[in-house]
């Protein structure tokens, strides 16, 4: 067919395309529905399009047919190429509207339009116009041609290999995009910390990939809870037509091919593809999990590799999630109920207040009643299926809207509306017992409960009050329940204050002195002994009395080096009255049960009676039968010590203690102590004057010497009198004295 360029004085070459093939020569595969390969024709002789479209009529490459596109000139072919995706070849023609409109346009396809992977063949009417190899060298271009050279044959076989350049660029690009869509995509999902959100963004990017809708679910194995669950997969997320699968098994599920391919996967642990479905394996640490993606078409080799790729990056990102909702787990849960721990509970109440400003709310803590017994004697495995039942019936009790923790051992936290938290209710709900390994357990739980409207500042502060409230009911017993009043507040801040002044007096020895009580023989007069007595004047200048600052020493251990230094100064006062005469005095000083826990008492008693130099005879520990109940062989082996170097006991409070006549068998006694109770009614009241009578006859009859204490008048040192009684000290005779005290007064004995 011949053809003349317009406005050219040489003619083109006479026959375009004169030597044809044979069909077979072609490779014409026709029917096919294959996506076209589209090829671009820039020519400004329309002949030359119709000589082209004649040529290219019914052939296919690699399968797939031709989609010619039309421009007539370069600022046509432009245009066309950016509103056209996916153009494989552009033959362009290079003198058209100009000279180098050809050359010109290359420039552009690459460096504006930023067409890469594009095939460019030219062809020219003009053979000598431009140098071939000079061209071909500066611009990037698969063939040059001159028109007379591209017979049927060889135009064909040209936009084959350009085709097929243009495909294997394209997979490159693809192969690099997508590998860049991979790094960006794996390295986004890394910074996830939920695995909700990891798997609902994973199948945002999987589809992003692929270019489709995201339809496909996420399923993992569910972490240990207290109660069993039904085994197997379940649904964390779904997208697309799978949504409504959230939450469900999914072996419940009726997507028959979906659980046949997740299996599958499971079983191989890889990516395992259907012609348009696939999954992918993410577990592999602590539990299983897939993700399963139906794409809606077939899947390319390339798509498959770079999804095999991806899902290594999905796994290791996976077991990173699942490792911090772990560690996020044991920070603010307990593993045992799944309930929060004190930490998130204390965050939780916090942030209620800030957001209501307080309001009619409460807290309070439940603790289950003698719970130490039960595991004991149970086990702990026993125990924890109980505290997990436990936690049940405490949640079924507690109103709506209750806030529930476990925040200590046995204790739960509760912080709700007032109402809600109803000690009656929860009482009741405890009324059965539970069935625990084989074992029927009544179990009673006590409440301390604090009204927010009663406490100023945070969480920490109403969970301290709720304590306070608590340690009132265990005071009460059983399953009690109290309320925080200030006045707890009140009396626990008194106590922390007195507790800092002991530890400043005891440190600084300020304040803290030893008065003498004597002890007289009421028949002759005598005076047989003294009593050492602990006094302390706190900064204040108050007298604090024993009965307060003693039991607080013995909490807190603190008695161990006041009772020392008790020892110490009462034997370097008897020391000095023995040099001035006073030899036959005997010193008694009270010792608490809980002095008798430290295992070098004996010795440092004796170094102290070594060091004094006086004879350990003279010195009686007066003790309460309560030490018995201590550590037996420890408090034995401390008696008998003491006893071997000379050391005396009496028994104080005699008679108000547990199981008197029993422990006095128990303990080396050489004297018993009336107690004050019985003689301040000793002369108007017959019961108590028998149960003195008593004590005066067991200690005559086991051969126990006896002192009456806390005599105060003369009835009462006569009826004791009458009764055999005739060792007493109280404030008839004479008062506690401060050592000066005690010389003068000793010195007006001796001068009457």
């Amino acid at each position: 067919m011949p053809t003349r360029r317009a406005g050219s004085e040489t003619p083109d070459d006479p026959f375009l395309f004169a030597d044809e093939s044979d069909d077979s020569q072609l490779g014409n595969v026709r029917g096919s529905t294959a996506p076209p390969w589209r090829v671009l024709i820039t020519d400004d002789d329309e002949e030359v399009h119709r000589a082209t479209a004649f040529a290219l009529r019914g052939v296919e490459v690699d399968g797939r047919p031709l989609e010619l596109l039309h421009a007539h000139s370069a600022i046509e072919a432009e245009s066309v190429l950016r509103s056209v995706p996916g153009v494989a070849v552009a033959m362009l023609d290079v003198v058209m509207e100009t000279p180098h409109a050809g050359l010109g346009l290359v420039e552009t396809i690459r460096d504006q339009i930023g067409l890469r992977t594009l095939r460019i063949v030219l062809r020219t009417g003009q053979p000598g116009y431009a140098p071939e190899l000079e061209v071909i060298r500066r611009y990037d271009i698969n063939d040059y041609r001159t028109k007379s050279e591209l017979t049927q044959t060889r135009l064909i076989t040209t936009l084959t290999a350009a085709i097929r350049a243009y495909a294997q660029l394209e997979s490159i690009e693809a192969s690099n995009r997508g590998l860049a869509d991979v790094a960006h995509s794996a390295n986004s999902l890394f910074r996830i910390r939920s695995a909700r959100e990891y798997a609902r963004s994973l199948l945002e990017r999987i589809a992003q990939m692929m270019g489709v809708t995201a339809h496909g679910v996420v399923c993992v194995e569910p972490p240990s809870t207290p109660d069993p669950i039904d085994a197997g997969l379940q649904v964390l997320h779904a997208a697309g037509r799978f949504a409504p699968l959230i939450g469900a098994s999914l072996d419940k599920v009726g997507e028959g091919e979906m659980q046949r391919v997740v299996r599958r996967c499971l079983a191989a642990k890889t990516c395992v593809f259907d012609d348009a479905t696939f999954a992918m394996c993410l577990g592999g640490g602590t539990r299983d999990a897939v993700a399963y993606f139906d794409v809606g078409r077939p899947i390319t080799e390339l798509e498959k590799r770079l999804l095999s790729l991806f899902a290594a990056s999905l796994a290791v990102g996976f077991e990173n999630v699942d490792l911090i909702e772990r560690l996020d787990f044991f920070a603010f849960f307990d593993p045992l109920t799944h309930l929060p721990n004190r930490t998130r509970f204390l965050a939780d109440v916090d942030q209620d207040l800030f957001a209501r400003q307080g309001g009619q709310r409460c807290l309070a803590i439940a603790d289950v009643v003698r719970f130490s017994d039960i595991n004991d004697a149970l086990g702990h495995r026993c125990g924890d299926t109980l505290l997990i039942a436990v936690a049940k019936r405490l949640r079924a009790a507690a109103g709506s809207g209750v806030t529930m923790a476990r925040i200590a051992g046995d204790a739960f936290g509760l912080y709700g509306p007032e109402g809600a938290i109803d000690p009656t209710a929860i009482r009741r709900a405890f009324e059965a017992p539970f069935f625990v390994h084989g074992h029927a357990l009544a179990v009673q739980v006590r409440l301390g409960i604090v009204r927010v409207a009663d406490t100023k500042g945070g969480a920490v502060e109403l969970l301290r009050n709720a304590n306070l409230a608590l340690n009132q009911a265990r005071m009460a017993g059983g399953g009690a329940h109290s309320m925080f009043s200030r006045e707890m507040s009140d009396d626990v801040q008194t106590r922390v204050s007195l507790l800092h002044s002991l530890r400043a007096a005891i440190d600084f020895r300020r304040g803290l002195s030893v008065n003498y009580q004597p002890q007289v023989n009421a028949t002759t007069g005598e005076l047989v002994g003294v009593e050492a007595l602990l006094r302390w004047r706190n900064d204040y200048g108050e007298m604090v009395t024993p009965d307060r600052f003693i039991p607080l020493a013995e909490r807190t251990g603190m008695i161990h080096e006041l009772g020392l230094w008790v020892i110490e100064m009462a034997l370097d006062r008897l020391a000095a009255w023995r040099r001035l005469g006073l030899d036959k005095l005997d010193l008694s000083i009270n010792i608490s049960p809980v002095q008798f826990r430290a295992e070098d008492f004996s010795r440092r008693v004796r170094q102290m009676i070594a060091y004094a130099d006086v004879p350990a005879e003279r010195l009686v520990f007066e003790i309460t039968e309560s030490v018995g109940l201590e550590d037996h062989d420890m408090v034995l082996g401390h008696l008998n010590e003491l006893r071997e170097m000379g050391v005396r006991f009496a028994v104080d409070d005699f008679g108000t203690g547990f199981s008197s006549l029993s422990q006095l068998a128990r303990l080396p006694a050489t004297c018993l102590k009336i107690d004050r109770s019985f003689v301040q009614s000793v002369v108007g009241d017959p019961a108590d004057r028998a149960i003195a009578a008593t004590i005066i006859s067991l200690a005559r009859n086991r051969s126990l010497g006896v002192v009456a204490e806390g005599v105060e008048t003369e009835e009462q040192q006569q009826v004791l009198l009458d009764l055999g009684c005739e060792v007493m000290q109280g404030y008839y005779l004479a008062r506690p004295m401060t050592v000066e005290q005690f010389d003068e007064w000793v010195k007006g004995r001796s001068a009457q």
